[in-house]
């Protein structure tokens, strides 16, 4: 018998005695067709009501911390501020503060304009109403006029918040997480456009003193949003401000550079490439694998450049 005729003979009793042919390898090679969005636009909220100079303060010196970073890798970003206040009577109520509306990393003099992005004063209204703000300036109407270059269609938009108090606005927070949503519609693979931050009072137990302010209130209806878009609520009292801004910079840092997977992995079989370099599995400095969310997270200095060919390979969970 001529040995060709054997091997479907030998197939046959190979699989009928537990052999088993595995799924090959999957790689994927975001290198190819997705880079992180390096487009990054970031919307200020600021309380300018009474003696709220000192926080906005604290806030500034903290925030070359967080551009650096930010500009360590790559991203384009604007940066915009509305205040808090909603009055009539009020020259920039429901507007972007400042003759120019918008500043980016390529501005002249950028620390002293993104100084007057962030001390706005304390003249403003007592009535906080953060979330009407800024629906104000990122309404259609708004935004193709005198905000015309701030929000651009591609971008990811971070809003961060500062205040003593919670939001007044006269609708509740999730009617204006749904308008965000309706204006950043969600990725493809489900993840949010935006995502709200927070420098707040976080309980009447934080250890801020009243008598800084005169009066302090947990921010509950911006902790809300924080939490529904996967943000990070951080306590402005003393020095817990340096650690909130830590805490927001490597959140915003995440979301911009996780990459969702296509398929669920044998997660012993992943290894990740960043330039061609094999990055170590470490929650430190390097990668991790969130099976909830079935993404790759980097970490520390394991973070990429906005350029760099990133490859993921690993086994489909679905293969013997």
């Amino acid at each position: 018998m001529k040995i060709w005729l054997l091997l479907p003979l030998l197939l046959l009793i190979g699989c009928s005695n537990g052999v088993e042919f595995n799924v090959a390898e999957t790689s994927q090679n975001f290198a190819q067709d997705v880079k992180y969005n390096r487009t990054l636009d970031i919307l200020f909220v600021i309380d300018n009501g009474q003696s709220m100079n000192m926080v906005q303060k604290q806030l500034h010196d903290q925030l070359p911390y967080l551009f650096d970073s930010l500009q360590d890798l790559d991203m384009d970003i604007h940066i915009a501020t509305t205040s808090m206040t909603m009055l009539s009577s009020f020259p920039e109520s429901g507007k972007l503060v400042g003759t120019t509306k918008y500043i980016t990393m390529d501005t002249p003099n950028f620390v002293e304009e993104l100084k007057k992005k962030i001390f706005i004063g304390e003249n403003g209204s007592t009535l906080e109403e953060g979330f009407a703000a800024m629906e104000a300036v990122l309404s259609e109407s708004y935004r193709t006029t005198e905000g015309k270059g701030f929000l651009r269609d591609d971008s990811f938009l971070s809003i961060i918040v500062l205040t003593n108090e919670d939001d007044k606005s006269a609708k509740p927070w999730n009617y204006y997480a749904s308008m965000l949503d309706k204006l950043r519609p969600n990725h493809p693979d489900g993840t949010k456009a935006w995502t709200m931050n927070f420098f707040g009072v976080l309980s009447q137990q934080d250890n801020c003193s009243s008598s800084e302010w005169g009066f302090k209130e947990p921010g509950l209806k911006f902790m809300e949003a924080v939490t529904y878009s996967g943000g990070i609520s951080g306590s402005l009292c003393g020095n817990d401000l340096y650690r909130s801004v830590s805490s927001i910079k490597a959140r915003i840092i995440q979301i911009l550079t996780d990459y969702k997977l296509d398929r669920k992995p044998k997660v012993d079989t992943i290894r990740v490439y960043v330039a061609g370099i094999e990055v170590p599995k470490n929650d430190t400095n390097g990668w991790s694998y969130l099976v909830t969310e079935n993404l790759i997270r980097f970490n520390g200095s394991a973070v990429p450049g906005a350029e760099q060919g990133i490859r993921v390979d690993f086994l489909p969970d679905e293969a013997n």
